[in-house]
């Protein structure tokens, strides 16, 4: 087998399994187990009852790092294999900056950085070594979506940032005026009002810091009916996008499996086709089989052979 073969078939083992791929997808189980250990490993070696069990976590650590960087380094070897113009060298940058590039690079960094730099903050390279949680984005598309989400309807978003901000400051100001000369202590600055400001806007309310005062008690009181008005407009612009988001994917599904049925069959390929399209979307297999047989049983189509769409 060609050089070129070998870093193809490694490409298309750690992009996302798909279709008929099952190597890929048992690469794609393996790598989310691993992540899943080496994050938990992170969590529970804080515990002072498991300090007996440290030598263990420490193993696990190496052995999570050792694949960790083995991944990297076969994703920036095969990344001129991403389809585009660019030269290799220019694709292998652009991974090792992207999102995803930088992701796995601080997965293993601190365990490298502890390791030839002794003497380190401990307690910072953990925090950093919980990072790898993200590397799970490479097989799962939530951070990806909520990211689309905001991005449609960014205006929207921004729109209620802007009420959020202005409802900040205006009940900050307030606050600090009517309580500063009563609780100097919590309302020694505007500044210090914001944090009560902003605990109450959020409706998580502490407790730690209250008003005492008429007037305080009455701009608390509008505090809170503003920050539950505000967060509902913000979570329904959100669950809002991510519907839509969900509806044109039904739509460019919908089109493909029309497009796959004018020749009244549907070939091998364009199955293979269908269920890359069906995992990127995130839709079950029921879903996309109703959509199929929806596709079907309409008059245009009457003349399919196959009956569904996994046969």
């Amino acid at each position: 087998m060609k050089i070129q073969q070998i870093q193809l078939r490694c490409y298309q083992l750690l992009q996302p399994g798909a279709g008929k791929d099952v190597a890929s997808k048992y690469v794609d189980r393996f790598l989310s187990f691993l992540i899943v250990l080496a994050v938990s490993c992170s969590v529970l070696e804080t515990m002072p009852e498991l300090a007996p069990y440290s030598l263990h976590f420490r193993y696990t650590e190496l052995l999570c790092v050792a694949f960790f960087s083995v991944e990297f380094l076969a994703r920036l070897w095969t990344a001129p294999c991403k389809s585009g113009p660019d030269s290799p060298n220019k694709k292998r940058s652009r991974y090792l900056f992207s999102f995803y590039g930088l992701v796995d690079l601080f997965a293993i960094l601190p365990f490298y950085l502890e390791t030839w730099i002794p003497g380190l903050n401990l307690t910072f390279l953990r925090v950093v070594r919980v990072i790898r949680i993200l590397k799970l984005s490479h097989y799962n598309s939530a951070i990806q979506d909520l990211w689309e989400a905001i991005y449609d309807e960014r205006k929207a978003f921004l729109s209620s940032i802007y009420i959020l901000a202005i409802a900040l400051l205006l009940t900050s100001f307030g606050m600090y005026y009517a309580e500063s000369a009563v609780q100097p202590e919590k309302f020694s600055s505007i500044p210090q009002a914001m944090w009560w400001s902003i605990i109450t806007l959020t409706t998580v309310g502490y407790g730690d810091v209250s008003p005492v005062t008429a007037i305080g008690k009455l701009i608390g009181a509008a505090t809170a009916i503003l920050g539950v008005c505000t967060l509902a407009l913000l979570t329904g612009i959100v669950a809002n996008s991510f519907a839509a988001q969900m509806s044109r994917r039904r739509t460019i599904f919908e089109a493909a499996i029309r497009k796959a049925l004018e020749d009244g069959e549907l070939s091998l390929q364009e199955r293979e086709v269908l269920e890359h399209l069906r995992d990127e979307y995130n839709l079950t297999r029921e879903h996309a089989e109703a959509i199929f047989q929806k596709c079907v049983s309409e008059r245009a189509y009457s003349h399919v052979t196959r009956s569904n769409l996994s046969d």
